[in-house]
C-alpha cells in the first residue's frame, strides 16, 4: 500500500510541476534570483522532471509489486534503477540552467565552480548508498557464548539468555507494515521495523531462506535466520539450551 501512496503523490508532484507550473517546487531553481531564472528554461526543465517523476513511481511500483508477489531478486536491480535515475535527473537537468550552459549544451567559462555542489551531491549520495548497499546484503552473523547471543553488523545487539524470552522457530515472517530505521535491500531485511499489528520488531533476516528464530527480550521482538535453514535450525538448538538452563 505505501508503494502505491509514493507512487500517487510523485505522480501529483510531476503534473503540478509541469502543468500547473508549480515552479517552486524545484530545487535550485525556488532559491535563484530574478535575473538567473531568466537564463533557465523552466518549461523545458518542468517537463524533464515530470517525466522523472513518473519513471520513479513506476519503478516504485514494480517494487511494491515485487515485493508483495515474492520476486524478491527484482528488487536490488530496480533499487539500482532509482539510484541512476537520480543521477541522471542531477546531470542531466543542468542543461537547462544557460547560467551554467551555453545554447550548445557546453559549459561555459567558470561554470565548474557551480558544477561543484551536485558533483559533491552525487559522489556523497553513491558512497552513502552504496556502504549501506553493502552492509545490508551481507549475511547476518551471529555468535553464541555463554553469557549471550551476539548479533553482529549494522543493527546489531547483545541479548543475554536470562533476558531471552517465548523463543521459537517460524516459518513465515509476521506480515510486516513499515520500516522505522533499518534497510530493505531485496529479500534482506535489518533493523527496525512495524508490524501490521502494531508490534514494533528489529530483523536480521532474508526472507528467501525460511525458517527464521523469533524471540523477546526486553519487551522487544526479534527475528533473524542464517544462510541456510540448516545453519537456522542448528542455531536454534543451540538457543534452547541455553534458554531453557
Amino acid at each position: 500500500m505505501i508503494w502505491i501512496i509514493i507512487a500517487v503523490i510523485l505522480v501529483f508532484l510531476g503534473i503540478a510541476t509541469h502543468k500547473l507550473k508549480w515552479y517552486f517546487l524545484i530545487s535550485g531553481y525556488n532559491t535563484m534570483s530574478k535575473e538567473q531564472k531568466k537564463h533557465v528554461d523552466v518549461e523545458g526543465l518542468s517537463r524533464f522532471i515530470a517525466r522523472y517523476m513518473y519513471i520513479v513511481a513506476l519503478l516504485l511500483l514494480a517494487l511494491g509489486a515485487a515485493d508483495s508477489l515474492g520476486y524478491y531478486r527484482l528488487m536490488t536491480p530496480l533499487v539500482i534503477l532509482l539510484i541512476v535515475s537520480a543521477i541522471v535527473l542531477v546531470i542531466k537537468s543542468q542543461k537547462y540552467n544557460h547560467n551554467i550552459v551555453d545554447e550548445h549544451g557546453k559549459l561555459k567559462k567558470g561554470a565548474g565552480k557551480q558544477m561543484k555542489k551536485p558533483a559533491i551531491i552525487i559522489v556523497v549520495t553513491l558512497i552513502g548508498v552504496s556502504i549501506l548497499m553493502y552492509f545490508s546484503l551481507q549475511q547476518t552473523s551471529v555468535i553464541a557464548t555463554e553469557q549471550q547471543l551476539e548479533v553482529k553488523g549494522v543493527y546489531g545487539g547483545e541479548y543475554g539468555w536470562k533476558n531471552i524470552q517465548q523463543l521459537e522457530l517460524i516459518e513465515e515472517l509476521p506480515a510486516i507494515s513499515v520500516r522505522t530505521n533499518g534497510s530493505a535491500v531485496g529479500t534482506k531485511l535489518k533493523g527496525n521495523f512495524k508490524l501490521e499489528n502494531g508490534d514494533k520488531v528489529k530483523l536480521f533476516v532474508d526472507k528467501s531462506e525460511p525458517p527464521f528464530i523469533r524471540f523477546v527480550t526486553d519487551d522487544q521482538i526479534v527475528i533473524f535466520n542464517l544462510a541456510s535453514s540448516e545453519e537456522t535450525k542448528a542455531m536454534y538448538e543451540t538457543m534452547q539450551r541455553y534458554v531453557k538452563e
